[in-house]
């Protein structure tokens, strides 16, 4: 009797974390099919959103690229707004991955201001 329940314990467990492990797949599953398509949710081919600031609870400020051209945006919950066209534009900067040595660089430059401050 007791090993019985033993057993109906470990197949209760496993098949939790069978059920866990498959809706882990299957969510990548979707997120690689559906949303990182280009023209899907995250965004499209043509357009990219370059910087977005955050300027109020419901407004912000939106950096767009459309095919080489740069917009400024306002955009709020009720309303969004071209603010101007940009003359010249920005430069598309990917968010930059910090090296050991870009890292170990900085805080040898924070060390050495904060023994010159002493």
């Amino acid at each position: 009797m007791f090993t019985s329940d033993v057993f109906s314990i470990v197949l209760a467990l496993l098949g939790t974390v069978g059920v866990i492990v498959l809706t882990y797949y299957g969510s990548r599953w979707y997120v690689e099919h559906f949303i990182k398509r280009p023209g899907s949710l995250s965004g499209g081919q043509h357009i990219q959103v370059i910087e977005r600031l955050i300027v109020g609870k419901s407004g912000s400020i939106i950096i767009v690229d459309i095919q080489g051209v740069q917009y400024l945006i306002g955009v709020t919950e009720q309303n969004i707004r071209i603010l101007s066209q940009l003359d010249e534009p920005i430069s598309f900067q990917k968010k930059q991955e910090i090296s050991k040595e870009s890292f170990l660089s900085m805080v040898k430059s924070f060390s050495q201001k904060e023994k010159q401050n002493e």
